[in-house]
């Protein structure tokens, strides 16, 4: 006969708040992450507008736009780190607690996924390094908007787009922002693309999907990922916890 845990109708009704709650922290996070999208969208549309509506413009401010969308990126991983978090909360609980109870109309007796939350509860891990997180959101969203002043200041920068004929004859001579020659200018941006392609191309990615519809077996692989980081900068002797009888603990970085 199957074993089933009794348990009073407390538990069912903390569940349900407790994944409400979960479910509203999440959402304020993505609200918060699509935020900064958003301002990166509305800064590079209006840096490129103002760049070319007149030739006397400098083309310094597609510089400033790729800092500004690069502090936004920077921003949204933070806060995506945060979000990725609490949606994996959430997961954890739809596969191991109320699928479960769909399925047999009961509770299982052993459940690997309870102990493995409230560790994670009493001292919170990110699941992704900032790096992650960054080439994450290059690649969904970032991308387009770091070719498009890319593509915005490589137009500023056609001789024929100078503000006075004959002021320089390349695209090269075109870059000289004052007394920086226009070569340090390329090559600068050059390297600043390439670390931006390193992000999107050797950055871990996630097989098949994100967070939100992740499978259940990479749900356990991220919880007890040894590398995972204490979230904050409090430092303290973990307790290793038990499941299946292996002594886990995530590890501070």
């Amino acid at each position: 006969m199957q074993q089933r845990n009794t348990s009073s109708p407390l538990a069912p009704a903390v569940m349900v708040h407790f994944y409400r709650g979960v479910m509203d922290l999440a959402t304020t996070w993505r609200t918060r992450v699509d935020g900064t999208t958003n301002w990166a969208v509305v800064s590079a549309g209006s840096i490129a507008s103002f760049l070319l509506s007149d030739p006397d413009h400098p083309h310094l401010m597609a510089l400033l736009g790729m800092f500004l969308a690069f502090a936004f990126l920077a921003i949204e991983a933070r806060r995506f780190r945060f979000y990725d978090l609490w949606s994996g909360w959430l997961r954890l609980m739809e596969t191991d607690y109320y699928a479960p109870v769909l399925r047999n109309n009961a509770i299982e007796a052993r459940q690997q996924w309870h102990p493995l939350l409230v560790a994670d509860l009493r001292n919170p891990h990110f699941k992704i390094s900032w790096s992650e997180a960054m080439g994450r959101r290059l690649r969904h969203n970032y991308v387009a908007i770091f070719g498009f002043l890319l593509l915005a200041w490589l137009v500023k920068l056609l001789p024929a787009n100078a503000p006075a004929p004959n002021e320089c004859a390349t695209i090269v001579e075109c870059a000289r922002i004052g007394p920086i020659p226009g070569w340090l200018v390329m090559v600068s941006v050059v390297l600043f693309y390439g670390y931006l392609l390193g992000l999107i191309l050797f950055t871990p990615k996630l097989v098949g999907t994100g967070t939100e519809l992740i499978e259940r077996h990479m749900l356990f692989r991220r919880l007890v990922a040894p590398g995972a980081q204490l979230v904050g900068f409090k430092r303290h002797q973990e307790v290793p916890y038990i499941v299946d009888g292996v002594a886990l603990a995530p590890e501070e970085d």
